[in-house]
């Protein structure tokens, strides 16, 4: 998506977006959004730059979102991408954050009346979700590098450090799963639903609301979870 943080480009897509979600929250269909584009931009992104040597460009006038009413689909690109060498990766991520991910946090926070710190937060679940399914151990050539990198940054001047949005905690089921990542922050994806007297909303295996309900309900949520996988 070239240029996707100025307003005259995200805001219709917003509003297009919205329209799928009648009278529901509108912090929570903006994070929904943020969640849905970088669930396409950072994979994408990644594989780009850790199995192929090259980088997406954000910042020219190449790259599209491709979408249907406001709902993220695909980047397309025009041409093949530019070559990125091993020692510009951690710039390139630096650029990715700040001068990408940051302006369009800002207009996405406006739009949605949220605090950045969700979406930020959003940024390292997909950020770990991907590199989960890439290389769960890390063991290939780049990779867990690249993913150390986020120990390491910060946003909004250095006051946030996106490592401590998420972090990995034993799980309340290991017969289900041994681990679990936990967010710092709900992503209100929740909200989206409908509520069910007599049930649990609909929660994310890593949401904070999940991890402070009793014990039993936590092991028999993720048993739905996983079972419906």
């Amino acid at each position: 998506m070239s240029r996707v943080a100025e307003s005259e480009t995200l805001l219709p897509l917003l509003a297009q977006f919205a329209l799928l979600y009648p009278g529901i929250n509108r912090a929570a269909v903006v994070s929904q959004w943020s969640m849905n584009y970088m669930s396409i931009v950072l994979p994408a992104t990644l594989a780009c730059v850790l199995t192929r040597d090259c980088a997406i460009d954000f910042w020219g006038e190449g790259a599209v979102l491709l979408h249907d009413n406001g709902q993220p689909l695909a980047l397309g690109l025009p041409s093949q991408p530019s070559y990125l060498a091993t020692e510009e990766r951690t710039d390139y991520w630096s650029r990715l954050t700040h001068e990408h991910l940051a302006p369009l946090f800002t207009t996405l926070a406006g739009a949605g009346g949220l605090a950045p710190k969700i979406l930020w937060g959003n940024m390292v679940a997909i950020w770990d979700g991907a590199f989960a399914r890439m290389d769960a151990d890390l063991s290939r050539d780049g990779f867990a590098k690249a993913h150390r990198w986020l120990e390491q940054a910060t946003v909004n001047d250095g006051r946030l450090k996106l490592r401590g949005l998420q972090r990995m905690v034993e799980s309340p089921a290991p017969q289900v799963c041994p681990c679990l990542p936990l967010r710092r922050h709900c992503c209100l994806h929740y909200q989206l639903h409908a509520p069910v007297e007599g049930q649990t909303p609909v929660l994310c295996e890593s949401c904070p609301k999940l991890h402070r309900l009793p014990l039993e309900e936590q092991v028999s949520y993720l048993q739905s979870i996983y079972q419906d996988d």
